[in-house]
Parts: structure tokens; C-alpha cells; sequence
């Protein structure tokens, strides 16, 4: 992976850039120092009054070329070729204006060198030093006088300093690159298991959604079920082989794409994918290489197997922030996990699913529903949580079922608004983590009532506020809030109270005990005939069964 920019490496172009500026009008002044030859003071102030504009006009032009090449130019070997191009050129232009052989300046080689070894490197360093000792002993021959022996030797001598402050500097410009590299390493690694941790993870992030990319873009949250039970029942030499095992499997699922350690029993991985199907399967295929890796003392978990869930989601094409990114796949591995775990689940919106919901395309229906669906995630995360995993085991039963397009769409309509009338209850009420009063129960039991009253005023719902209102009513006439009983119930209510029953009993509430998958499907077997509808109760439960286990 590249790394990032820093503030330091900024701050050292920009040394470099300074530098090389300052060079530059070191060589420029000798090469105009024929211009501003005069012979008296009356020509100096006559004369070379245009010729000091050309001069600094002529450093100007030098030095705006610079900065451009050097913040502007996004081809960066190129910009390197151009940039040594551009400087060795002036500087042979200095060493021709000088004199050649009777040259003063030749030792603006040594600063050439010098700046471009820091910089590049030794090799680069050496190879300059070649170019610019051939260039003096070139012109050595040339235009040398007699003796010709003394201006070879003192030259030969500056060749020398040439290559020999080339290694000096490269030498140590390379373990000072060596060192950072580490150190860099070191800060962007997770000690256990060598992959890159939170604070690189973000990092890339916040550089990945800055740029363009050809390919969808995927970012994949997993995390390691009942790892703290793994952990407390064999100790954490255990555990942290588990983490360094289950890294080795990432790395060599996700290949060349971003693998990080999150935090704690968390893992993120970033990776261009053709589609989202592809993108799945891939995150599948690190499930089952899990599920089928041996982990001492696995037997002793639930399942009797170690496993891991993994939420996906798909970077936005316009628009996308980090936070948005990660929460939108937080989402999808919080619903993998309350899906019985072991999963993997893509993010999906309550609102997008309205745009293949909807067959009529009736935009003001969907915009009132999207706005009571807001007001319900404003009040009350948990609602809107539970809401969107109810009409996922509707989802499911329909299928599994088959039920008729027109049926399956009023079903998932009454799901996404079956706890609508919960507006009107007092948000104290709702947030509530203590057992609820018998006062917070009557106006809990208020909420089938008023959303049907609600989705009423929404065009052709009538239907659905039905469905909506009898979602509470019990199939022996023990519900609420019409006490109907049997086949009175609406059949889709019905099928909409196993759907909100089975998610109450699974989902994490702080005045309830969680029941597993098996103990909620027993439940509901014990309780049909009297709360659930018998044939439909065995007809949800083999959907359960048959989508989850």
C-alpha cells in the first residue's frame, strides 16, 4: 500500500523546492554577468538599468517554471527527468559563460550533486557526478592553457569531491530512509497481527474517498462471534492466537486489497470489486475458510464452532464521507450478527428499498413514507433497528412462501410502518431501559391504533392500515387493541405478528434476556393457537430454518 502524505514529507518537498530555487539563481547570475559588463560608471547607470530588469525577469521565469513542474506536474518520473534536465542544462550554460576550463563556478556541480542525492538517492548522485566530471574534462581539453597538467589535476580533484559527497550524503540518506520506512511501518502495523491498524486504516480511508476509482469500491466490517466467551473460557494467549490465525485468512482472501485489525475482535478490509455479488462472494469465501479452520476449544462454544460475521458496503459514487462509509457497513455487520450470526450481510437501506418496492411509482406515497420512517429513526434508533430487521423476516417468509407480488408488497409496506404510531408515544417511553409501568403500557398499546390512523392518510393504504392495526391481535381474541381472534385477523397481520414476535424474542433489549433462534422458533411452536395462527406459525418457522440454520 502507498502511504499517505504527511505534514513532514510536505515540509521536506518544500525545503527541496527552496533549495533548488535558491541554486538556480546562484547559476543564473554568472551566466547574465556578460550582459552587465560596462566601462564606466555613466554606462552602469544608463545601461544596465534594462538589462537588471532582464536579469531578475529571467530568475522570475526560471523560478516560476520551478514551482510548477513541482506542485503542478502530476507525472512525478517525468517531472524527475525534466526537473535533472532543466538543472544540469543551466548549470553547463554557467560553466560555458564562465569560461569553460577558466571557470570560477564549476563548483556548481558540487551543490547539483548534492541536492539531488539528498533527494533521489546515491544512484542518481553517482550518475551526475559521471555527467558533470566527463562535461569538466571535456572542457578541459578543449579550452585549457598551459599547463594543461595542473588544470586536469585540481579538476580531477573536484571530480573526486563529485562522487565522494554523492556516497557521503547518499549513504546516509539511505538509512534515513530505511529508518523512516520502519518507523512508518511500525506506526501503521497492529503489533499482534501485523496488519495495518485503526489509525492507517482510517487514513487510507480518508485518501481512498478523495480519488477516482474505475472499479466499485467495497468496504467489509467482521467481527468474531462470542469471541469475549472464546476468550474468557481458554484465556487470552488463545484468543490472540485465534486473531493472528483469522488475519492470515484475510490476507490471503483479500489479496491485494487493504486488510486491517479495527480494534479489539473487529477486522476492515477495503478491495475493488467488479459488482456487488462479486463483493459478496468474496466476503463469503473468508466465512467459510473460517468456519472450516480448527481453533483450540472451539467445541466449547456456541455452536460448538468459531465463526465471524461480516457487514458490506459499497462506496457512493458522489458524495461519500468516511464516517458515512464506515456507519453504512457497521449497519450491515450489526444486522449480520442480529441475523443469528455467522453471515454475511449487505447494506441496504430502508429507504432504497422503496425503489423496487414500488410498482405504481408513486412518488408522494413513498416521500410520506419516507418521511414518518425519518421521524421514527429520530426518536427512536431501536424502533427503526427493529423495523428494518422485521421487514427482512417478512422478506424471507414471503419468499419462502411465495405469496403473489400484490401480497408481498403489502406486506413489506406494513412492515416498514407497523410501528408508526409509536411517534405519538412519549419518547421517554421509547428509550426507556427499565421495565415499562403499567401507565407506559397503556400508552405503548395506543401505537397499533394511531399508525393505522396515520398510514390512512396515505393514498390508497387502507388496506395496510388494517394490517397495520391488528399486528397486535392475538389469534385467540386476546390481543389488542379489537381483541380479534382467528380467521378475523387479516392474514398478512398475522404473518406480521410472527415476524415482530420473533425479532422481540431475538433482539438485544435491556429488560429482556436474549432467546437464540432455537429457543424463539420452540416459543413460537408453544404459543401457536393461542398468540400465532398454527399453519402460518410452522409455515414461518421452516422459512427461519431453512434461510438461517
Amino acid at each position: 500500500m502507498n502511504q499517505p502524505s504527511n505534514v513532514h514529507e510536505q515540509d521536506t518537498k518544500n525545503i527541496f523546492i527552496t533549495l533548488k530555487i535558491l541554486i538556480l539563481f546562484f547559476c543564473v547570475t554568472p551566466v547574465t554577468q556578460v550582459y552587465f559588463s560596462a566601462n564606466s560608471d555613466e554606462q552602469l547607470i544608463t545601461f544596465n538599468l534594462a538589462k537588471t530588469i532582464f536579469f531578475f525577469g529571467i530568475i522570475s521565469i526560471v523560478s516560476l517554471f520551478w514551482f510548477v513542474i513541482n506542485y503542478k506536474f502530476k507525472y512525478k518520473r517525468l517531472r524527475a527527468v525534466i526537473e535533472l534536465a532543466v538543472m544540469m542544462g543551466i548549470g553547463v550554460l554557467c560553466y560555458l559563460f564562465t569560461g569553460l576550463a577558466q571557470s570560477a563556478y564549476k563548483f556548481v556541480f558540487v551543490l547539483i550533486v548534492t541536492i539531488y542525492t539528498m533527494e533521489l538517492g546515491m544512484r542518481i548522485g553517482m550518475l551526475l557526478s559521471s555527467l558533470s566530471g566527463v562535461l569538466i574534462l571535456v572542457g578541459d581539453f578543449l579550452t585549457a592553457t598551459e599547463p594543461r597538467s595542473a588544470c586536469f589535476q585540481a579538476d580531477f580533484m573536484l571530480i573526486a569531491t563529485f562522487f565522494l559527497a554523492s556516497y557521503i550524503v547518499g549513504f546516509y540518506v539511505e538509512k534515513d530512509r530505511q529508518l523512516i520506512a520502519t518507523l512508518k511501518e511500525s506506526a501503521n502495523r497492529d503489533a499482534l497481527t501485523g496488519l495495518f491498524n485503526h489509525r492507517y486504516f482510517h487514513q487510507y480511508l480518508r485518501r481512498l474517498v478523495s480519488e477516482r476509482h474505475a472499479e466499485p469500491q467495497f468496504l467489509f466490517m467482521a467481527d468474531i462471534d462470542y469471541f469475549k466467551v472464546y476468550n474468557d473460557t481458554l484465556g487470552h494467549p488463545k484468543g490472540d492466537r485465534v486473531l493472528k490465525d483469522i488475519a492470515a485468512l484475510s490476507t490471503e482472501v483479500f489479496g491485494d486489497g487493504l486488510v486491517a485489525r479495527y480494534g479489539g475482535e473487529e477486522f476492515a478490509f477495503v478491495l475493488s470489486a467488479k459488482n456487488v455479488a462479486e463483493a459478496c462472494a468474496i466476503a463469503n469465501l473468508l466465512r467459510e475458510r473460517v468456519l472450516a479452520h480448527h481453533f483450540e476449544g472451539e467445541e466449547l462454544m456456541p455452536g460448538h464452532r468459531l465463526t465471524i460475521s461480516i457487514g458490506v458496503a459499497e462506496r457512493k459514487a458522489t458524495g461519500d464521507t468516511v464516517a458515512d462509509w464506515i456507519a453504512r457497513a457497521d449497519n450491515a455487520l450489526y444486522k449480520a450478527k442480529s441475523f443469528r450470526k455467522n453471515r454475511v450481510e449487505l447494506y441496504t437501506s430502508v429507504y432504497d428499498r422503496f425503489d423496487n418496492l414500488d410498482q405504481i411509482n408513486d412518488n408522494e406515497r413513498i416521500i410520506s413514507i419516507k418521511t414518518l420512517l425519518s421521524v421514527i429513526d429520530a426518536r427512536d434508533r431501536y424502533t427503526y433497528n427493529h423495523t428494518d430487521r422485521v421487514v427482512h423476516y417478512c422478506e424471507t417468509f414471503s419468499k419462502y412462501a411465495k405469496l403473489s407480488e400484490e401480497q408481498s408488497r403489502k406486506l413489506l409496506y406494513s412492515a416498514y410502518l407497523h410501528d408508526i404510531g409509536k411517534i405519538n408515544v412519549p419518547k421517554e417511553t421509547l428509550i426507556t431501559e427499565k421495565r415499562l409501568t403499567e401507565k407506559q403500557w397503556e400508552e405503548m398499546r395506543k401505537h397499533p391504533a394511531d399508525g393505522a390512523e396515520i398510514v390512512r392518510k396515505i393514498k390508497d393504504f387502507e388496506e395496510v392500515a388494517d394490517i397495520v392495526q391488528q399486528h397486535h391481535e392475538r389469534y385467540d381474541g386476546t390481543g389488542y387493541p379489537n381483541k380479534k381472534a382467528g380467521e378475523d385477523i387479516h392474514p398478512l397481520a398475522r404473518i406480521l405478528t410472527l415476524a415482530d414476535s420473533f425479532d422481540a424474542m431475538t433482539a438485544k433489549r435491556p429488560y429482556q434476556k436474549v432467546k437464540t433462534y432455537e429457543e424463539a422458533i420452540e416459543e413460537i411452536r408453544r404459543c401457536a393457537g393461542t398468540q400465532f395462527d398454527p399453519e402460518l406459525s410452522e409455515l414461518f418457522i421452516r422459512a427461519i430454518q431453512e434461510t438461517y440454520f
